[in-house]
């Protein structure tokens, strides 16, 4: 268990998840979302994704209230649905994790190539990677000192673009609110917007590493995921407002440029742009370990994958994500695609995760009455039915963006962590005598004495 003095509290949990939220999507996707939606559109539109992302999220924040874990879809799927379900979410996850600090390494390079041209991106890139993996092998502690310097210059640096913007705006907030919008284009948009919003789930995934995570995680994501909608959608304002021709925007850098004096165009790349992609990596490196971490304590990944430090830092975990992230940039191989690859299953099993919410008040029903989300069975269940369909909802635009080849190489991908995993059933098999899917069933202790003390909590409380 970490140490009480090594998790974050609320305020460090606030940061990791704004950080983690605003990544460099906001400053491409923005535009897109503008040129979708229309000038009138975009500020509704962020407002609205807002609200998509937390009915999305609610049956995870659901189920962390009450079972906070590390590792928490592999955990969930495994304890409380079935533990083929969390096998598959845990190869899933992995090259989801790998991509995503690979895509963000390289979005960062992209960023500090405007700023010193002559480094070659890829070296940027996998200096980047090796630098946030030192600081997350120093624990959690480390990384948000990290990400709480690292967030509040970001959002000095947003600042500034709000509040020039607003100070050279050519168009009034009443007029891009009250004109009449298109619903299917407003509805296109924020499948494109709502992705900028997602990233304080990160907290969900780390929940061991947190103080009283049953508490701060739903504070923390509320509060985050709010604040950083409000942001977005004022930044969105501002672009519509500075260039009310907005097609012509191709960023945000772009906009910027009307309004900040050279100096200041250059402390919005590095404090925001740079910045941006930096949180993202840092949150990115603290979820994803934690899920191979869960995975290796069971014995579907090699055990030394979840050895810890003395800063109970999964180290061997973090170590082989930065390997293999630095291999696929190495080899120049096409991150575009592998994004589309790892998306639909995502999407496709986040539903299945949500079937956790029907089973928990049957295994912890002490817990689930307990936790600090008092919503009703009925109503949390209902969320769910909600949440599995915007996630068919949003995966069926992606579904179709994929070519054979995507097909080809996800196929092959699963095809080779099947073969694995029936190797490593045979392995732990002969070696241990025990069933490997069994034992990924076994309940976790933690859980165990989380339901015994709420049910003495429960107890006294009826007296």
């Amino acid at each position: 268990m970490t140490n009480t003095k090594q998790k974050m509290g609320l305020f460090s949990c606030i940061l990791m998840a704004i950080g983690s939220i605003i990544g460099a999507s906001i400053f491409a996707t923005t535009p897109i979302a503008i040129k979708i939606v229309g000038g009138n559109g975009i500020v509704l539109g962020f407002i609205l994704a807002a609200v998509v992302v937390v009915l999305r999220t609610l049956p995870e924040l659901i189920m962390s209230a009450a079972l906070p874990a590390n590792g928490a879809s592999y955990m969930y799927l495994t304890r409380l649905v079935n533990p083929y379900l969390g096998a598959l979410d845990a190869f899933n996850e992995l090259m989801v994790g790998v991509m995503k600090i690979a895509t963000m390494s390289l979005t960062f390079a992209v960023y500090f190539k405007m700023l010193i041209p002559a480094i070659p991106e890829q070296v940027t890139a996998i200096a980047c990677i090796i630098l946030f993996t030192i600081i997350s092998t120093y624990g959690v502690r480390a990384s948000s000192s990290v990400q709480n310097i690292a967030v509040v210059v970001l959002l000095i640096a947003l600042a500034a673009f709000i509040f020039g913007g607003i100070g050279a705006a050519t168009v009034s907030f009443a007029e891009v609110i009250s004109t009449t919008v298109q619903l299917s284009s407003l509805w296109a948009a924020m499948g494109i917007m709502h992705g900028s919003l997602i990233g304080a789930n990160v907290l969900i995934y780390a929940a061991e590493d947190i103080e009283d995570p049953g508490k701060n995680i739903p504070i923390s994501f509320a509060v985050s995921t709010g604040i950083t909608a409000i942001i977005y959608a004022i930044m969105a304002y501002v672009c519509v407002a500075v260039m009310p021709n907005f097609y012509e925007i191709d960023n945000l850098a772009t906009v910027a440029g009307k309004f900040l004096g050279s100096a200041m165009l250059v402390f919005f790349i590095a404090g925001g742009a740079l910045l941006a992609v930096v949180t993202s990596i840092n949150s990115a490196m603290l979820m994803f370990s934690r899920i191979n971490f869960s995975a290796a304590r069971d014995g579907l990944f090699p055990y030394q994958v979840c050895k810890s430090n003395q800063y109970n830092a999964p180290f061997v975990s973090l170590w082989i994500i930065a390997a293999v992230a630095t291999f696929f940039i190495v080899s120049g191989f096409n991150l575009n695609d592998v994004v589309k690859i790892t998306t639909i299953p995502g999407l496709l099993l986040s539903p299945i995760l949500f079937l956790g919410v029907f089973r928990i008040k049957k295994f912890y029903p002490n817990c689930y009455k307990n936790s600090f989300l008092k919503t009703p069975h009925w109503l949390n269940c209902v969320f769910s039915v909600i949440a599995m369909a915007v996630c068919f909802s949003l995966g069926y635009y992606v579904l179709f963006q994929m070519e054979a080849k995507n097909w080809i190489s996800m196929i092959v991908y699963y095809a080779l962590a099947v073969v694995y995993t029936i190797w490593r059933v045979s392995y732990i098999k002969k070696t241990e005598g025990v069933n490997l899917f069994e034992k990924m069933r076994t309940t976790y202790q933690p859980w165990e004495a989380r339901e015994e003390a709420a049910k003495a909590s429960l107890a006294e409380k009826a007296r």
